[in-house]
């Protein structure tokens, strides 16, 4: 036991203090966090314990939620095809057999490019078009569309080529216009300078107990993956400042939630990105083995995760995101609920905090009693 943490933000609707009693054995294990949640457009839940509400920690995988939503719009307006090729937009890319494949494809981890073959460097990931001209080379590590595997880097800079191609703006830049700054979310790609200061650093992995290490990568494929790319350069003020647009995302459960609300609309008729649009990134593409991580079963919509057995945070409607820091945000049709956690210890294993499963339970229970 660490000690317990004090509450520093305790809003709770009546309906839901099963959420708060849940929190609140976090908050007894001494381990600063954040959660909060809508449910049909209302503010239901407002938690924090060990740091203050609104800052901002480094969300990694949680990113790709807001990507998510960024090429989503893109959609929304008519400006991106998911069945198109990706060679449609961006002719480079068809080089080394890959003309065929789709966007589609692409955004939901089964264009076989995780990695170059010769490793793609931070400085390459980070500069975002480097890392987008060097895929855009590669042949892919397997036959597109017949498996999947976990693009955790490389997906950023590839949705964010297809973005500028579109728009003549990075997906840092058209994010922050068409997304963060209609929401009014703290959610970053790519953090904006007067935010700095709320920025609070991740509390270090512990180990599992009766081992000194945190558990070792088994996947071959991992292995070679993203090998030179530490998870430390993505959370440091380089890579903040950056914003890979798949890790390096800065946000709090407040802003993660503001966004969400904003993009879906629950509860309030009006709505940043159509129902439909969303329901088409929502519908599974992909279910099984990851022929990268070798999590298995792992499922993705398009950019977005889907529940599975392993991580059950929602509906089979429910679409969302985790992160190698613990956090997760999720939007469920099935009740208009939006929720984010985000915890400011990483956990071990890494990816979504455990401990939030009975938190989401209790919240699922009365949003849907």
């Amino acid at each position: 036991m660490r000690g317990i943490v004090s509450l520093t933000s305790s809003f709770v609707d009546a309906r839901f203090q099963g959420v708060a009693e849940q929190f609140q054995k976090i908050a007894d294990s001494g381990d600063p966090a954040q959660f909060t949640a809508y449910v049909g457009g209302k503010l239901v839940v407002d938690l924090a314990c060990g740091m203050q509400p609104d800052e901002l920690t480094v969300v990694y995988s949680v990113t790709k939620a807001l990507t998510a939503m960024t090429m989503a719009k893109l959609v929304d307006l008519n400006l991106l095809d998911l069945n198109q090729t990706v060679a449609h937009y961006w002719p480079e890319f068809a080089a080394s057999g890959k003309q065929n494949i789709t966007v589609r494809q692409l955004l939901s981890h089964q264009a076989g490019l995780p990695e170059t073959r010769a490793g793609l460097r931070p400085e390459q990931l980070m500069d975002g078009r480097a890392a987008a001209d060097l895929l855009a080379a590669e042949m892919p590590l397997w036959h597109p569309g017949h498996g999947f595997g976990y693009h955790s880097l490389s997906i950023g800079p590839l949705a964010g080529e297809l973005c500028r191609r579109l728009t003549g703006k990075t997906i840092q830049e058209y994010y922050e216009a068409e997304l963060r700054k209609p929401a009014g979310a703290h959610a970053f790609i790519g953090i904006q300078p007067e935010f700095e200061s709320k920025v609070v650093d991740l509390l270090p992995q512990l180990p599992l107990p009766g081992s000194d290490e945190p558990i070792a990568r088994m996947n071959p494929l991992e292995e070679h993956v993203s090998r030179d790319v530490p998870a430390t350069f993505i959370s440091s003020l380089e890579g903040m400042r950056a914003g890979l647009a798949s890790a390096s995302g800065v946000a709090s459960a407040r802003g993660l939630t503001a966004l969400f609300q904003w993009a879906t609309g629950y509860g309030q008729g009006d709505s940043g990105i159509s129902a439909q649009t969303l329901e088409a990134f929502a519908q599974t593409q992909v279910f099984g083995p990851d022929w990268v991580s070798g999590a298995n079963p792992r499922s993705h919509g398009v950019l977005f995760m889907k529940a599975t057995t392993a991580i059950p945070f929602g509906s089979y409607r429910a679409f969302g995101h985790d992160g190698y820091s613990g956090g997760i945000v999720v939007a469920d049709p099935v009740g208009e609920i939006v929720y984010a956690y985000v915890p400011q210890r990483v956990p071990n294993p890494a990816g979504m905090d455990r401990r939030a499963q009975p938190i989401i339970d209790a919240l699922r229970k009365a949003a849907l009693s």
